[in-house]
């Protein structure tokens, strides 16, 4: 009579049979290794050292698999950040059964961030965070203590508490769906167990005495009227970058003077309408492409306004601030708050109150 004893992934590595009276004979069989065979005079000293021979190749097993996994992570990322204060601690073998930090963000690269509206800025925290000494990390490894470290060495390299905000979000929902998606029921985020930087108050930056004429000058000097237009356009319409790198020809009626924004940030399509000169300005957009208005990569968009300011030595000036600027404009025009919502896409007024930065003398002026 012959009896399987099945390991923990449910397959036959320990059989026992009783072929003789008083004779219980155990025979472990493993891949591409020799059998092990030995006979007791009880079943049950056979089961036990049956199991305890199991329990032993298995742990076996999972260590090499780590040593393996480590050293893949190493062959496949070896920009990974060596730091003495991220050591890999030494963990049971039920850390090492969930995905290291580094393979969590790979996996959610492929199948989580390619559905996100905020994909192309998305992949570029996952990619830092694959260089961090965290990376090669099991997810159940990391603890609340390790975050509050990366916050503070980030805090003291200038880094904002908003950017820290979406860095550490990115962690929180790779957990998720690690835990909700993956199979992985017993991880808790452990961005739930520091204290969260804080984040600044919004910036209120706008253009100063004849920044916009000298930024607008330049690109026309460089030939750049793409560029140039973009900037218009922004400047009018307080749309957001990726509002506007999204735009496509059968998004505009110029003749209604109205661009329908169809994918917005929140959600909720909107309708914006023209000025004049955002008309002009759409109207003077080179046509590269049959279907988008703008044939460039948002982040070339970035790239190029960024060094038109360093040269035009404008200091401290953002693509998104062209949006706070023309929110502004909006209420310096008279415009109320819920027409300004309608025209930005705000979701709540009180978000509008950071952007209502008149002047003094606009105040004087309607005092009389």
């Amino acid at each position: 009579m012959s009896r399987a004893i099945q390991s923990d992934k449910g397959k036959d590595m320990a059989s026992i049979d009783s072929r003789y009276p008083g004779k219980f004979r155990v025979r472990i069989s493993l891949p591409d290794l020799p059998r092990l065979t030995k006979t007791f005079s009880s079943r049950k000293e056979a089961e036990d050292w049956a199991s305890y021979q199991e329990n032993l190749i298995i742990k076996i097993q999972k260590a090499i698999e780590r040593k393996l996994r480590l050293a893949e992570l190493a062959k496949c990322a070896p920009a990974v950040t060596t730091s003495a204060d991220f050591k890999v601690p030494y963990l049971t073998d039920l850390a090492y059964e969930t995905p290291t930090l580094h393979e969590a963000l790979g996996r959610y690269l492929s199948e989580v961030t390619p559905h996100k509206k905020g994909a192309v800025s998305e992949r570029s925290y996952i990619r830092r965070w694959q260089r961090h000494p965290l990376a090669a990390f099991p997810l159940l490894a990391i603890r609340g203590h390790h975050l509050a470290l990366h916050r503070d060495n980030r805090l003291r390299d200038g880094i904002s508490g908003s950017t820290l905000q979406k860095e550490f979000a990115l962690i929180s929902h790779v957990f998720k769906v690690a835990r909700t998606d993956w199979g992985y029921e017993d991880l808790v985020s452990p961005t739930s167990m520091f204290r969260k930087p804080k984040i600044a108050r919004g910036r209120d930056r706008r253009f100063r005495g004849d920044e916009e004429s000298r930024l607008l000058s330049y690109c026309e000097s460089v030939g750049d009227a793409r560029l140039k237009n973009i900037i218009i356009l922004a400047t009018e319409t307080a749309m957001r970058r990726g509002e506007i790198m999204r735009l496509t020809h059968g998004d505009v009626d110029i003749n209604a003077r109205i661009v329908y924004l169809r994918d917005t940030k929140n959600g909720e399509p909107r309708e914006v309408p023209l000025s004049t000169r955002a008309v002009a300005a759409l109207e003077s957009i080179p046509r590269t492409s049959k279907t988008k208005i703008v044939d460039r990569n948002a982040d070339v968009v970035t790239t190029d306004f960024k060094a038109a300011c360093k040269a035009c030595g404008i200091e401290n000036f953002r693509f998104h601030d062209l949006r706070h600027e023309a929110t502004t404009r909006l209420f310096e025009k008279g415009f109320k708050e819920m027409e300004v919502a309608a025209i930005t896409g705000h979701k709540t007024l009180n978000m509008l109150k950071r952007y209502t930065h008149l002047k003094v003398a606009d105040f004087l002026a309607r005092l009389g």
